[in-house]
């Protein structure tokens, strides 16, 4: 006949400290949360005369569509409109197809704001 063996079971004096009664297991690995970096700003390029001899299309994917569009001939004015102010571009067409001849960039009635600072906020928008 087989005996068990004895067992003894006897209570432990209470504690004083506060972590002996969380009963999870004590962390073996430390584990770091993993923050992603914020994004960095890039700065932007205010100077509308760098739409000068740029393609149509590039002028679109940078702006995005115009406001307004005319035509006259050979020749198109896209008109860019934002709170401030309004970019005119005129394109002409040329061998490899419509491209920036002349920027115009204008205060909208009221305004007071630079031009260049005025173009700045319209290419954030648009991105």
């Amino acid at each position: 006949i087989a005996v068990a063996p004895a067992i003894t079971v006897s209570a432990l004096p209470p504690s004083d400290d506060p972590e002996s009664l969380d009963p999870s297991p004590p962390p073996t690995d430390r584990q770091v949360a993993s923050v992603p970096p914020d994004p960095v700003a890039r700065p932007v390029n205010d100077d509308p005369n760098q739409l000068l001899r740029l393609s149509g299309k590039k002028v679109a994917a940078l702006l995005g569509a115009a406001s307004y569009v005319r035509r006259d001939g050979s020749a198109e004015i896209w008109q860019y409109r934002a709170a401030q102010c309004v970019l005119d571009v005129f394109l002409f067409q040329d061998n490899y197809g419509l491209s920036v001849a002349h920027v115009d960039l204008r205060q909208r009635a009221g305004e007071t704001m630079p031009a260049r600072r005025c173009f700045g906020d319209l290419l954030a928008s648009r991105q």
